[in-house]
C-alpha cells in the first residue's frame, strides 16, 4: 500500500507548496508595485515612461528618498518594506526544515491499523496506533513517528511484509532528509538490524524486552516459589482477580475503570512511554484486548491491567493501582493473564521493555575501567529510570529476553538522538522545543543527559 506525500499533507519536496508559492508570488507582486509607484513618488505618475524606460533608476531614487512627493512616498515605503518581508519569509521557508502534521487523520489511522492487523507480528507493532503519531506509507508498509525539533523519532520498526521492513525505513530516511529532518528509530528488533547496517545506518542495543511463552509458564517448582507466594497472599487477603475481554465490559464497569484511571493520573505530572505504550490515549475499552481486574475484599476496584491483543499475541500496555493494595498484586495479575493466555492458545505474552536492561541483568562488559564507569552511570540513573526494578519484576516470570536497538544515522549525532528519544518517552522535558516549522532546538540539562550518552557508548 502506498500513499503519496501530498496525501499526508507534505509536498513532494517536503514543504507546503501552496503557501510557499503564494508567498513568492506576493513578494514579486510587491516589487512590481514598488516600481509602479516609484515614478509617481518622483513627481510623475504611476503610468510614467520611467516604468518602461528607467524603472531601476526610479526605484533607486525612491529608495534613497530623493525628492519624494506625498502621498506616493508613504506608499513606496510601505511597498518596499512589505516586499522585503515577503522575500525574507520565502527564503526562510525554503531553507528551514519541513513542517510535519501533528498526529494523523482518521483515514491514515485506519490504513495503519489494517497493516498492523495484517503484518503486526512484532510486540511493539500495535503501539504505533497512538493517535499522536504520524504515519508515512511506503514500500507496502507504514512507518510511525513523532517530530521533535528537527528529529523524527520512529516508533520501533515499520510495519510491513517482513522482507519490506528495511526498505520502508530506508524510504522514510530518504524522505526525511529531503525535508531537513534527522531520524532515529527506537525499539527496533534484532531481526532487521543487519539490513539497516548494510543500508548505512548504525545500531546500538539499548535494552531488552521480556517475552513469556504461556505454554511453558508454571507456578510449580522452587524457582517460582516467591511468585507462587505472591499469588497465594493476594488470595488469602480476600482480593478477587478477574479476567475479561473488552467486549465483555459493560458501561458500569467502564465507568469504574475510568474513575480509577483518573485517580491514578491525578498524582502524576506526565505519562511515560512512546514506543511501547498508548500514553495518554490508554483510556477507552478495546473489544479484543484482555483486561485484568482486582477488587478489594470490600468489592472496590483497585487495580486494572491491560494487554493489547494482536495476531494471536498479547502485549502488556498498562498497570494501574490506587489506594492500599497487598504486595505482589501486580505479579498475581500477570500470572492470571498468563493462565488465560495458555487456555486460549496465545503464542506469546510481552511484558515490558526494559531500557538498558541487558546491562542490569548480565552486568557491563569490557575492562575494569569500562565496567566501573558503566556501574557508576547505572547507579546515577537508577532512581530516575527504575531500570533494575523493572528487570527484577520481569525475571520472576522466566521470560525470554529479546534485544531492542536504537537505529541512527551518525555516531557524531548519537547523544542528540538519545535526548530526543527520552523526550518522546517523557523522561526529559521538551523545553524550547523547535516547532514543526522550525525554531531553536531544546537543550535539556541534567545528569540523565550525560548518563545516557555514556551508557550508549558502553553498551555496544
Amino acid at each position: 500500500m502506498r500513499q503519496s506525500s501530498n496525501e499526508t499533507g507534505i509536498a513532494a519536496n517536503g514543504r507546503p507548496w501552496r503557501s510557499l508559492g503564494l508567498t513568492a508570488l506576493f513578494a514579486v507582486a510587491l516589487a512590481c508595485l514598488t516600481m509602479v509607484l516609484a515614478p509617481a513618488a518622483l513627481g510623475g505618475s504611476p503610468r510614467s515612461s520611467h516604468l518602461t524606460v528607467r524603472p531601476g533608476h526610479a526605484l533607486a531614487q525612491a529608495v534613497t528618498h530623493g525628492e519624494l512627493f506625498a502621498p506616493w512616498s508613504v506608499l513606496v515605503d510601505l511597498a518596499i518594506a512589505a516586499a522585503v518581508i515577503a522575500g525574507v519569509a520565502t527564503l526562510r521557508a525554503v531553507g528551514r526544515p519541513a513542517a510535519a502534521p501533528t498526529g494523523s487523520s482518521r483515514p491514515a489511522l485506519d490504513a495503519a491499523r489494517a497493516l498492523v492487523d495484517a503484518y503486526g507480528e512484532d510486540s511493539l507493532a500495535p503501539f504505533i496506533l497512538r493517535p499522536d503519531k504520524t504515519f508515512e506509507f511506503a514500500a507496502g508498509g507504514v512507518t510511525a513517528y513523532r517530530l521533535i525539533g528537527r528529529t523524527a523519532v520512529v516508533s520501533g520498526d515499520p510495519v510491513a511484509p517482513r522482507d519490506a521492513v528495511p526498505g520502508a525505513l530506508g524510504r522514510f530516511v530518504g524522505a526525511a532528509r529531503t525535508r531537513g529532518w534527522r531520524v532515529v528509530a527506537y525499539g527496533s528488533s534484532s531481526e532487521h538490524v543487519a539490513k539497516y547496517r548494510r543500508m548505512g545506518l548504525r545500531a546500538v542495543q539499548v535494552g531488552e524486552e521480556a517475552v513469556v511463552d504461556p505454554a511453558r509458564f508454571t507456578l510449580e517448582g522452587r524457582p517460582v516459589r516467591k511468585l507462587r507466594q505472591s499469588v497465594h497472599r493476594v488470595s488469602r487477603r480476600g482480593w478477587q482477580l478477574e479476567a475479561r475481554d473488552g467486549r465483555e465490559i459493560g458501561r458500569e464497569l467502564e465507568r469504574e475503570m475510568d474513575a480509577l484511571e483518573r485517580r491514578w493520573r491525578a498524582g502524576r505530572r506526565r505519562l511515560l512511554g512512546f514506543a511501547m505504550s498508548m500514553g495518554e490515549f490508554e483510556s477507552g475499552v478495546r473489544p479484543r484486548d484482555l483486561y485484568l481486574l482486582a477488587r478489594s475484599p470490600e468489592g472496590e476496584l483497585r487495580a486494572v491491567m491491560r494487554f493489547i491483543a494482536h495476531r494471536g499475541k498479547l502485549s502488556l500496555d498498562t498497570m494501574r493501582r490506587v489506594g492500599e493494595t497487598p504486595n505482589g498484586l501486580n505479579e498475581a495479575l500477570v500470572c492470571r493473564a498468563l493462565e488465560v493466555a495458555r487456555e486460549r492458545g496465545v503464542r506469546e505474552v510481552s511484558l515490558n521493555y526494559a531500557g538498558l536492561g541487558h546491562l542490569v541483568r548480565t552486568g557491563p562488559s569490557g575492562g575494569p575501567i569500562r565496567r566501573g564507569l558503566t556501574r557508576a552511570v547505572l547507579r546515577l540513573l537508577a532512581g530516575r529510570f527504575q531500570m533494575e526494578r523493572l528487570v527484577r519484576f520481569n525475571e520472576k516470570f522466566a521470560p525470554d529476553w529479546r534485544p531492542r536497538y536504537l537505529v541512527y544515522e551518525s555516531r557524531r549525532a548519537l547523544l542528540g538522538r538519545i535526548i530526543r528519544v527520552l523526550q518522546a518517552e517523557g523522561y526529559l522535558p521538551e523545553r524550547d522545543r523547535r516547532s514543526a516549522a522550525g525554531g531553536r532546538e531544546s537543550r535539556p540539562l541534567g545528569s540523565a543527559q550525560a548518563g545516557v550518552g555514556v551508557l550508549a557508548r558502553l553498551g555496544r
